[in-house]
């Protein structure tokens, strides 16, 4: 299944420009890899699978406005979404900056205007900075990332947490925390036979 084809899977349509993009994104990632050791995923199929398409897969739940990609590592799931939805301002954290100079680099190839790269840990981050919505892929579990994001989520905003087969079991021990807290699981679409979910968390109404 080609590039155009596992979009299409994932119910996303993608334009030329957009494709050329996603190319350039996991040709450079294979390149920069050799070297600075961005990921784990070494080939030209793993890249696209866990890497690209992976950031994908909750696109139905992105809006427009500001989004948060917390501990983005070389700066996924943010790259893809922020090319794929110009209308939502896509910041993208971590702390480590020799990975996020891959992110830097993608922002200036592919000319991501709607992207921002940030070097710090998200206890650094300013709280008068309120996103819409803030999301992660593999930064913490559900209960660490409720608690860390929390102060800079929008009264109305929400957070999406990309989970895996243990998503249940975390959201359990989140709502018992966070009582203030509505924890909604979705399943998300995948091309791989893994289970790919989203919790998606909202604050209560005072």
């Amino acid at each position: 299944m080609g590039l155009t084809g596992s979009l299409k899977y994932i119910g996303l349509a993608s334009s030329d420009i957009q494709l050329a993009a996603l190319q350039t994104i996991l040709d450079e990632h294979l390149k920069w890899n050799r070297v600075f050791n961005l990921s784990a995923h070494r080939d030209e199929e793993s890249v696209w699978i866990y890497q690209i398409l992976d950031s994908l897969t909750p696109h139905q739940f992105i809006h427009d406005g500001d989004l948060l990609d917390i501990g983005t590592g070389p700066g996924f799931p943010g790259i893809p979404l922020a090319l794929f939805f110009p209308n939502t301002h896509v910041t993208v954290l971590d702390s480590n900056d020799k990975k996020l100079a891959f992110a830097r680099h993608i922002k200036s190839l592919c000319n991501l205007s709607n992207l921002t790269v940030v070097h710090k840990r998200i206890e650094e981050l300013p709280t008068i900075q309120q996103f819409d919505q803030i999301i992660s892929r593999a930064f913490t579990n559900l209960n660490g990332m409720i608690e860390c994001s929390l102060a800079f989520l929008k009264p109305d905003g929400e957070i999406l947490a990309m989970k895996g087969a243990q998503a249940e079991i975390e959201i359990v021990e989140a709502q018992s925390t966070h009582g203030n807290c509505m924890i909604r699981l979705h399943k998300l679409p995948h091309i791989v036979d893994e289970q790919r979910m989203l919790a998606v968390v909202k604050q209560r109404s005072k």
